[in-house]
């Protein structure tokens, strides 16, 4: 069976081998970021301890102020609030579309006013959303309005000829233990604006100024007693040389370990082609899924509740229900923000279950795929639903 984490053995064993040395203990983050740089087309480049405090620096990194309003998906983890939240801004939820779950353009439109500061864009469970929508509400706005992309779900889709990443003023990326490329936990932000990489950098590393990525003159500088090395708040979200490795020998193979996910992708959807009261995504015209995830989304609440009893049943494989919206969360409600109304959304997220994608045993996809069909068959016979 293939392993992606075994095509990081070399490279986490080197590290141990170097005993988390100082003088050495950033050459696989260095090499992550420029790996990373490299593929999406960017210059600039900060490993992070999670997707989710890649999100926070970002937004840290322009400086909300109170009443900033930040407008992001209702479908999405919660951990995309929490960051708008704790940089002191104001989470503003645009509704989704109906066919393709991400973000909806013309919903993001009537919800940008003079408060608005950025708009956060989730590729949701693998699929970029329609950047070149966004950055054309983006463009017609006096106000400077930043854009943010989320791909924690989404690692190396395209979306008109360039990958999701690409687009942004900021983009974002989780290596979480289901993540497509993983250490268990980190992350990575990505940038071509060195004002906002240098602010990210300084507020993930405790505020350290950072001139470059070797970090020479900043070591010298640590012999000096009258040295200051702290020039703001920050945080301490800086990822292990160990995390580096784990990544850095997948993103060598990514190709090959997307390709398992593709696959698993690719024979659900022909599956559920046979049913009509299921679909899934659809993928718009120039571009292409990553399956972090595959959305199961039924035209009926009865039909996800059959099945959900059916699947578990016939031994199917752990899924997850489709995230809870943010706002309907208890930390949301205890915050005594406003009420947002999601008509999209709110349907699709109780009826909306996601499958696991990482099957790098084919045998097991195969049978997995098989359970699938028999269940959707069983739905089929007691509703007459085909």
């Amino acid at each position: 069976m293939f392993n992606p984490v075994k095509l990081s053995t070399k490279y986490i064993n080197k590290v141990l081998s170097d005993g988390f040395r100082t003088s050495s203990n950033k050459n696989f983050n260095i090499a992550l970021i420029n790996e990373f740089c490299k593929k999406i087309g960017l210059k600039y480049g900060v490993t992070l301890s999670s997707g989710t405090s890649a999100l926070h620096v970002a937004l840290l990194a322009l400086n909300l102020k109170k009443n900033d309003e930040v407008i992001m998906p209702s479908i999405t983890m919660s951990a995309v609030a929490y960051a708008i939240i704790l940089a002191g801004g104001k989470p503003i939820f645009a509704d989704v579309e109906e066919d393709t779950l991400n973000i909806d353009p013309k919903s993001v439109e009537t919800k940008i006013n003079k408060k608005t500061k950025a708009i956060i864009s989730v590729a949701l469970f693998g699929l970029p959303p329609n950047y070149k929508e966004l950055k054309n509400i983006i463009s017609k706005n006096k106000n400077k309005i930043f854009l943010i992309e989320d791909n924690a779900e989404c690692v190396f889709a395209m979306h008109n000829g360039k990958y999701a990443g690409s687009f942004g003023d900021m983009s974002t990326f989780s290596f979480q233990s289901s993540k497509t490329l993983t250490c268990g936990e980190g992350g990575i932000l990505l940038t071509n604006n060195k004002k906002l990489y240098q602010a990210c950098k300084m507020k993930s590393n405790l505020g350290y100024y950072i001139n470059n990525h070797t970090y020479e003159k900043n070591r010298l500088n640590l012999q000096k007693t009258n040295f200051k090395r702290h020039e703001l708040l920050g945080f301490n979200y800086r990822l292990s040389e160990l995390g580096a490795a784990a990544v850095y020998g997948q993103i060598k193979k990514s190709t090959k370990i997307i390709k398992y996910r593709l696959q698993a992708g690719k024979n659900f959807k022909k599956i559920i082609s046979n049913y009509t009261f299921v679909t899934t995504q659809r993928i718009p015209k120039n571009t292409n899924h990553s399956y972090w995830a595959f959305a199961l989304i039924f035209k009926k609440k009865i039909y996800y509740d059959l099945f959900t009893k059916l699947f578990n049943k016939n031994s199917g494989d752990f899924f997850y229900g489709c995230w809870m919206l943010p706002y309907k969360e208890k930390f949301y409600k205890d915050l005594k923000f406003y009420k947002p109304k999601c008509k999209n959304a709110e349907s699709l997220q109780e009826r909306t279950i996601q499958l696991k994608t990482n099957y790098y045993n084919l045998r097991e996809l195969k049978k997995q795929i098989e359970i699938l069909d028999k269940t959707l068959k069983q739905i089929e016979t007691k509703y007459n639903a085909r």
